[in-house]
C-alpha cells in the first residue's frame, strides 16, 4: 500500500470510529471499555458480553445506562439484542458518543431513526450514515435532511446509488477510498449478503 492510502485508511478509520475528528470522545471503544470493566471487578464474562455485543441481561443494560463510562454505554447502546425500550434509555444519554452508540445499532424503531436523524449531534447523525439495516429511502432522507456530506456513506455496504454515483465522481478521495474499503470488505466476507440482497455484518451470536 503506497503511503498515501495507508494514511487514508489511518484518517478514515479514526473517522468511522468516533465520526470525526472534534468529538470529545474515545476513539476505541472496545478496548477502553474492556480496561473500565476490568479495573471495576466485573466478571470475564460480562466482559465480553460488552465487548462483542452479546446478549445481556435486562438488570445489566439498566445497570450500564448510569455507568459513567462512555465506552461501555457506547457498546452497549449498540448491541443487537436490545429491545426497543432498552435503546431508548440510551437515546437519553447527555453524552452523544453514547448516543452515536444507538446509531449503530442495527434493531432501531422507525421513530428511534427519525430521533437520531433529529439529533443535535453531527456525531450522532453521521453514525446513522453508516447502519446497514437503514432502507435507501431512509438513507436519502437522512442525506438530504442533514446535508450530510458523501463521505459519511462511503463506508456503508448500502450506500444508495445515486450517492455511490456521486462519490465516483467527485474529488473526495477519502470517500472513494472508503467505497473501496467497503468493496474489498465484501469480497472478504466481513460483509454478507442477505436473502433480502442488503449487505449486513454477521450478528453476533
Amino acid at each position: 500500500m503506497n503511503p498515501l492510502k495507508a494514511c487514508l485508511t489511518v484518517l478514515i478509520g479514526m473517522l468511522f470510529a468516533g465520526c470525526n475528528l472534534d468529538i470529545i470522545g474515545p476513539a476505541h471503544p472496545e478496548k477502553n471499555a474492556e480496561k473500565y470493566l476490568r479495573e471495576h471487578g466485573y466478571a470475564t464474562e460480562v466482559i465480553r458480553a460488552v465487548v462483542e455485543r452479546m446478549p445481556l441481561e435486562h438488570r445489566r443494560i439498566l445497570e450500564f445506562v448510569h455507568i459513567p463510562s462512555a465506552d461501555v454505554r457506547f457498546l452497549v447502546a449498540s448491541n443487537p439484542n436490545l429491545t426497543h425500550d432498552e435503546i431508548d434509555l440510551f437515546l437519553k444519554d447527555r453524552d452523544d458518543f453514547a448516543r452515536s452508540g444507538a446509531a449503530c445499532n442495527p434493531n432501531l424503531s422507525p421513530s428511534q431513526i427519525e430521533s437520531l436523524t433529529a439529533d443535535p449531534s453531527h456525531t450522532v447523525y453521521c453514525k446513522l450514515a453508516g447502519n446497514t439495516f437503514l432502507s435507501e429511502p431512509e438513507l436519502l432522507r437522512l442525506r438530504k435532511t442533514r446535508n450530510l456530506g458523501i463521505l459519511w456513506f462511503s463506508m456503508n455496504p448500502n450506500c444508495p446509488e445515486s450517492i455511490r454515483k456521486e462519490i465516483l465522481l467527485s474529488d473526495d478521495s477519502q470517500a472513494k477510498h472508503g467505497l473501496d474499503i467497503t468493496d474489498r470488505w465484501k469480497k472478504d466476507g466481513v460483509y454478507l449478503r442477505g436473502t433480502d440482497g442488503r449487505w449486513h455484518k454477521p450478528k453476533p451470536q
